[in-house]
């Protein structure tokens, strides 16, 4: 069985602030937010041995966050442009093209891609799951899976769902 954990980039600039949406940062509450996912990661078994992220400015901020709240060697971070504003249909291809001694994923990206892989994983296809990630949301699936690249719609199980807005109560 492999690991899946899908984050969505936290907080960022609002868009209208900046002429290229690829470089809009994380504002303040999207650093803590992304700090706070941070320690959520931590806690998951078997633990990140793997980050995917898209390389725009918010989410590459998000995956570094995570990556220092895991004491994780920047070597285990892969960016890729096909994550950036991807289709779930792509990010499948992603996962699918991992490393196969990978146990445990954290894909860092961007919404409605990122909502979209959550309910296909789950539900057999995309549409099918009227799932809402906020930014910094965090979704844990374990995979039917013994390598990457067997990843289909349908095999995964989610096993938490946790966003910033709940973390603080």
């Amino acid at each position: 069985m492999k690991t899946l954990t899908i984050v969505r980039h936290a907080k960022a600039a609002a868009p209208e602030e900046y002429e290229n949406d690829f470089d809009r940062p994380l504002t303040p509450r999207g650093f803590k937010d992304a700090k706070h996912m941070a320690e959520v990661l931590l806690k998951l078994e078997p633990p990140v041995d793997w980050i995917i992220s898209s390389p725009a400015v918010r989410a590459h901020a998000t995956a570094e966050q995570l990556a220092t709240g895991l004491t994780f060697a920047k070597q285990n971070i892969a960016w890729s442009d096909a994550v950036y504003l991807a289709d779930a249909n792509t990010l499948l291809t992603v996962l699918s093209e991992a490393p196969q001694d990978i146990e445990h994923i954290a894909l860092v990206g961007h919404n409605p891609g990122m909502e979209e892989l959550v309910a296909g994983l789950c539900t057999g296809a995309p549409p099918h799951l009227n799932l809402t990630m906020p930014t910094a949301a965090l979704a844990h699936l374990h995979l039917e899976i013994f390598w990457w690249n067997q990843i289909r719609w349908g095999c995964g199980q989610l096993q938490l769902l946790v966003t910033p807005k709940a973390l603080k109560k």
